[in-house]
């Protein structure tokens, strides 16, 4: 079901569970209103030490009161719940606690200071520069190794759970101001053991869809391993894969039409471009088996490129960045070499400076970067499907663009669909703005040459070394 708008007021900030207190709304979605909220030992019956003493902010995830009374709604919004208090794991959002208040679902999570991956790049493009490819690479090793733990999720009892995210793009992949990257937004995961889903519902977000999501066929963890595949071709070129009107991109995505980024890129890394082509191969047997095993593999890559990544190289660089667009460096993140050496300060300051925030030509890329605005008709005639499944993938709302928003029309009935809510900016900090990050296409690559064999460059290198031992010899005697 459709439900439209909520009325202007929004529920009151009243606590819930009788130990949150909601302290702003932070996004409407088409099933849910997010909270930036604060457990405090105050009112929790913790005695006087703790009332003193225990404070600690968190994002609540609340079913909207007008849908409670769907089944379709509320059978979702549990499986979500379920599914995601059993994770447990650095890289993918965590579930403090699941609640129920006057008949009202809740999930408690953590609070992320971050921003969404596509944000990221977008804030990059338009300050002139693009994400040096080895925090490319580390990012997506990191969900890479989220994924492989979700897909790997066991019960109590120790049976497969057999998750599938089903929406994984950069707008679900969070990076952290400390450099790390988390994977959020389960709610349309499909699991064993889940309530009754409709199996026609339009899953995910089109551009990051596996050919068998398009065709709306049963899906197993190896369509995530093309969806991440694509973002990983995207945030290492700069450049959007499937981008286009609707009708193209499921052609396209039925064709598995995917240009090798050498192709795009002349000098761009032969080994990187081998992970890249096979996660988004287009028969799931021939992708890799497991997401621990693109992880592996882009581990792999950086360690024989001898590019250097990680998460506090990362947030180094976000800092730096955010000082290249007028923010201001944590200072415990400047490095004893940096405040030894003022010629790698004057160097670091004149690679900043170069940025031009605003020019002709990071609005151009700015302007490529962003997805194709097409309504919700068209893509529902272009995947085969009714309007009202695609309706049901409404994007969560900040909460000033949900106020500014004209009243809705009277919503369409659906008895049997769900609505899609996207928790990203659920996490996004409520009193200050995300930090922005540093891109460019133009950034120096290293690696294999493509199409060169690792085994030629180590004989041509021994070669060279025996002809030097030789000349020295020479010269000697």
């Amino acid at each position: 079901m459709n439900a439209g708008r909520p009325e202007r007021d929004p529920t009151p900030l009243r606590a819930i569970g009788n130990r949150y207190w909601p302290v702003r709304l932070l996004a409407v979605g088409g099933m849910a209103e997010i909270y930036l909220a604060r457990q405090s030992g105050a009112g929790s019956g913790g005695g006087e030490l703790l009332d003193a003493s225990f404070d600690k902010e968190l994002v609540i995830k609340r079913l909207k009161p007008a849908l409670a009374a769907d089944p379709a709604m509320l059978d979702m919004f549990l499986d979500e719940a379920r599914v995601s208090a059993l994770f447990h794991n650095p890289h993918v959002v965590q579930i403090f606690d699941v609640g129920e208040e006057d008949g009202i679902p809740y999930i408690v999570m953590e609070y992320i200071r971050g921003e969404e991956l596509n944000e990221l790049c977008r804030r990059g493009l338009s300050a002139g520069a693009f994400l040096p490819l080895e925090h490319a690479v580390e990012l997506v090793r990191q969900a890479a190794m989220a994924l492989g733990y979700v897909h790997a999720l066991r019960d109590g009892d120790g049976v497969d759970l057999d998750v599938v995210h089903c929406d994984v793009s950069p707008t679900n992949l969070l990076v952290t101001e400390d450099g790390y990257l988390k994977v959020i937004d389960f709610g349309i995961t499909r699991s064993r053991g889940q309530r009754r889903r409709n199996e026609h519902a339009v899953p995910g977000k089109l551009s990051y869809m596996s050919p068998e999501q398009a065709r709306r066929e049963q899906l197993d963890h190896r369509s995530d391993i093309f969806s991440l595949g694509v973002v990983l071709y995207e945030i290492a070129l700069g450049r959007r894969l499937f981008k286009g009107p609707a009708q193209e991109v499921v052609k396209r995505l039925a064709r598995c039409d995917v240009k090798p980024p050498t192709f795009v890129q002349r000098d761009f890394p032969g080994m990187l471009e081998s992970v890249i082509m096979r996660a988004l191969e287009a028969r799931p047997a021939d992708r890799y088996a497991s997401a621990y095993d693109m992880a592996d593999e882009l581990e792999e890559f950086l360690r024989e490129s001898g590019l250097r990544s990680g998460p506090l190289r990362i947030a180094r660089y976000l800092d730096e960045v955010a000082v290249a667009v007028g923010g201001e460096r944590r200072p415990e993140l400047v490095s004893e070499r940096e405040e030894r050496d003022e010629d790698a300060l004057d160097f670091d300051r004149g690679i900043f400076e170069g940025y031009h925030a605003g020019s002709p030509e990071s609005v151009a890329r700015v302007a490529d970067w962003d997805e194709v605005e097409e309504n919700e008709q068209a893509v529902a005639d272009a995947l085969g499907v009714d309007v009202r499944l695609v309706k049901s993938t409404t994007v969560a709302q900040t909460a000033d663009e949900w106020a500014q928003r004209p009243p809705a029309p009277p919503p369409e009935r659906s008895d049997t669909e769900p609505m899609k809510v996207r928790p990203p900016d659920i996490h996004r900090a409520a009193t200050e703005p995300p930090r922005s990050a540093h891109i460019g296409p133009d950034r120096p690559v290293i690696g294999t040459p493509p199409g060169l064999p690792r085994m030629v460059i180590f004989a041509i290198g021994l070669a060279a070394g025996v002809l030097v031992v030789l000349l020295l010899r020479l010269l000697l005697t």
